[in-house]
């Protein structure tokens, strides 16, 4: 009876000692390939992806003519071969960075399609002098610029930084249960966003100055859940982004047909904020209407 209290005891323990993922999961191989200044980050966690309902019922089967072209140059398969994907930015330069089962094969058919093997310190890259893709083990692959390729190589030699402070801080605001995530932080100014003048995406862009950060988290696991918040420079700011997303929100109710009524729940299902500096929207999307979303943006017949 004592050891069997002993082991129940320690069982405890154990279990308390073990830490909860508090946030999204960043794979420690491509943290640590995350440069400095980057001031951006979008990932997806592919793997999770494929077990959600979405995935398999909408998503499996979608004929992507320029996916199946990206599998039959490189071999890889980003619906079978990738465990996650992540994108980063300072505004300026970008990279996009990938773990998963890269074969044997990728070399040859890369050279194949022209690429051009370029060495340095005892890596391989494979491209020209304007693009590449390094890849760091038979799991790892960062592509980008040659020369920012080659700046991820000389900090291999340096102390591991990962994720700059203000963006981690983001990043752990979001819930380990977001499968699709996104961070922003020193305003959109450094994401060199541009438009023609007099154009409605400057208009959009105009309304959105003042916003400092942006997080945004997608979980599919059962139907869409979409988290976001935007912390802005000023109450004034914040409303402006309140009052836009609010705008959009009541014109897509206007322009919803008179023979889909039941799209009209979709709009119900987004919920818009503001908390002083900050705009928060969260949307939660049954399974029965996930299906309708999508056709709303994947314009599916």
């Amino acid at each position: 009876m004592r050891t069997a209290v002993f082991s129940v005891a320690a069982l405890l323990l154990v279990s308390c000692g073990q830490p909860k993922q508090a946030s999204v999961f960043i794979d420690p191989s491509l943290e640590i390939l995350v440069p400095p200044d980057t001031t951006f980050i979008v990932g997806a966690s592919v793997d999770k992806i494929k077990d959600t309902p979405v995935y398999q019922k909408l998503l499996k089967n979608l004929d992507l003519p320029q996916l199946d072209d990206f599998t039959k140059k490189t071999g890889i398969d980003p619906r079978k071969d990738l465990w996650q994907v992540i994108s980063v930015s300072n505004g300026k330069t970008a990279l996009l960075m990938a773990r998963g089962k890269f074969s044997s094969e990728m070399e040859p058919r890369l050279e194949a399609e022209g690429a051009q093997r370029i060495g340095y310190k005892g890596y391989t890259l494979l491209g020209n002098e304007r693009g590449a893709v390094l890849f760091m083990n038979t799991s790892t692959a960062v592509a980008g610029s040659t020369d920012e390729l080659r700046r991820v190589v000389d900090r291999r030699s340096q102390p591991a930084v990962g994720l700059p402070p203000a963006l981690r801080d983001q990043i752990h605001a979001l819930s380990p249960n977001d499968e699709i995530w996104a961070a922003s932080v020193g305003g959109l100014t450094n994401l060199g966003l541009q438009a023609p003048e007099n154009s409605n995406l400057a208009s959009a862009l105009q309304l959105l100055q003042g916003i400092e950060s942006i997080r945004l988290g997608l979980d599919l696991r059962s139907g869409l859940k979409a988290e976001a918040a935007a912390k802005c420079e000023s109450e004034k700011s914040a409303k402006r982004v309140h009052d836009s997303l609010r705008g959009l929100i009541g014109f897509g109710r206007l322009n919803t047909p008179d023979d889909r009524p039941d799209l009209l729940q979709l709009y119900d299902g987004i919920k818009v904020t503001q908390d002083h500096t900050q705009t928060d929207l969260h949307a939660e999307i049954g399974p029965d209407l996930t299906d309708r979303f999508l056709d709303l943006w994947l314009k599916r017949k």
